[in-house]
């Protein structure tokens, strides 16, 4: 069944280029050169299956046009052409646009193509929205929060994720940049293909261009063999470059020839290759900033900073701790083999009103803590590291100077496990069963109350010393 697309455009040339490529696609092509008679054809005729809207052509009202042809057919499909600066993007794509693409132009072909990817996932989704809503959350990471930053977060990686465009994503370290990278690869047209990721800083320039680019064989001392790089393989995919803010300045100068042409070369190579995998890129670090001081390349920003999703620390989002809580313990309950462990009511409250400076890898690591080194199905306050308790060790309530029964199982535990390893001579494994337990929690309990080997063997020699002695 042929599909029918609208173009609207001024210019000519570009008529006659989708003219001669539609019918071979199976599009049955209608165009018009003025934006009236756009709007006439849309509300006298059958709806088309998509719009091809050139932006020169209505540059000054472009997001008012836009939500003029959602309003006359919602389920029509609008797909941009033209060079947009991301406010202007980013406002196009809140009004309705489903799909982005640069001029000029070079093979319509590749426009249609993309075009028919857009319309076999709204039909996916209009034909099954249940099953096309399970099978997203079963296939895409999670994004867990509810809260107001979440959820505008969550409906700008649906919009963002068909757009043929170079994503940044900002935000502090922990707060889960990968997590969205990941989201937009599996909900785009490319899904399918490769998603690669590379951690770009700490990495020698050496190393990070031969990933991302390969080498031949020869080109330098340890390129024992031809090596194919991330961009040769991720094909039609996704390339995230994590951390783009600590790249050196001679590494952005050859990204930034790949951004703006798609082709590159190995590392000691002379064959020019090619490569359409999408780019996402994160940073930690305020790279306006950086481009004004001059540690970053401000030509490379601008082909980076397309589209800019932030991704607000936890400290911003409170109402979804809970909800990460929940998640983790069950994530990490079949992990541990530790199923229907619950935290109490109390313990919750303790981790929300958290600064969470680590953000969510912090919250993470702390609920695999407890529930991997819990005894109990219900974890209570008394299990918490001492940092989150807002004590310190071996710190006394206001009653008299006596311990709260938390500190005293705190006090007795730590006093345990350090005659345990004074018996065992500080043999972790001979401690472990002599305390039937896991090895890996004992290792847990020794780090959770900071018990040092070197106090073990001074405690040690003290003991011997005091033996010799009688």
């Amino acid at each position: 069944m042929k599909k029918s697309l609208l173009i609207i455009a001024h210019d000519r040339q570009l008529l006659t280029l989708f003219n001669q490529a539609a019918p071979n696609l199976g599009f049955e092509l209608h165009s018009t050169r003025k934006y009236e008679e756009a709007l006439r054809m849309l509300g006298e005729v059958s709806s088309p299956d998509a719009v091809l809207l050139d932006a020169d052509t209505l540059r000054a009202e472009l997001p008012k046009s836009i939500s003029e042809i959602k309003s006359l057919s919602d389920n029509t499909l609008i797909v941009l052409l033209g060079a947009l600066s991301a406010e202007e993007l980013v406002d196009c794509v809140k009004m309705g646009a489903d799909g982005f693409f640069e001029k000029p132009v070079h093979k319509a072909e590749q426009v249609l193509r993309h075009i028919e990817h857009l319309l076999l996932q709204l039909s996916h989704r209009s034909s099954s929205p249940q099953h096309a809503s399970d099978q997203g959350m079963t296939e895409a990471p999670i994004l867990v929060g509810q809260s107001e930053p979440v959820r505008e977060l969550k409906n700008m990686v649906q919009k963002v994720a068909p757009l043929d465009a170079t994503v940044l994503i900002t935000g502090e370290t922990g707060t889960g940049k990968e997590v969205i990278a990941r989201m937009i690869h599996v909900m785009g047209p490319n899904r399918h293909n490769n998603f690669l990721a590379v951690h770009c800083g700490g990495i020698p320039d050496t190393l990070l261009e031969s990933t991302l680019f390969g080498h031949e064989k020869g080109s330098f001392t340890g390129a024992y063999r031809t090596h194919k790089g991330y961009f040769e393989i991720a094909d039609q995919g996704t390339i995230f470059l994590d951390e783009i803010g600590d790249t050196t300045p001679s590494f952005q100068v050859k990204l930034l020839r790949v951004l703006q042409d798609k082709h590159f070369r190995r590392i000691g190579g002379t064959e020019l290759l090619s490569t359409s995998a999408r780019i996402i890129a994160a940073t930690n670090r305020d790279l306006r900033k950086m481009v004004q001081e001059g540690h970053f390349r401000e030509d490379l920003f601008f082909r980076l900073n397309v589209i800019t999703l932030r991704m607000p620390p936890l400290r911003e989002r409170p109402d979804d701790i809970a909800l990460l809580i929940r998640h983790f313990v069950s994530v990490y309950s079949k992990k541990h083999n530790h199923l229907g462990v619950y935290l109490k009511p109390e313990t919750i409250e303790i981790l929300t009103h958290q600064p969470w400076r680590g953000n969510v890898r912090e919250l993470e690591n702390v609920i695999e803590r407890l529930v991997a080194l819990s005894d109990s199905d219900w974890i209570g306050p008394d299990e918490l590291p001492d940092d989150y308790l807002g004590k310190d060790e071996g710190e006394c309530s206001e009653t008299g100077g006596f311990h709260s029964y938390a500190d005293a199982k705190n006090l007795f535990e730590k006093e345990y496990i350090t005659q345990l390893l004074l018996q065992a001579r500080g043999n972790i494994s001979r401690a472990a069963k002599m305390a039937q337990m896991p090895r890996q929690n004992l290792h847990l309990k020794i780090k959770k109350h900071k018990i040092k080997s070197d106090s073990i063997r001074s405690a040690q020699s003290a003991a011997e010393a005091v033996g010799s002695e009688a």
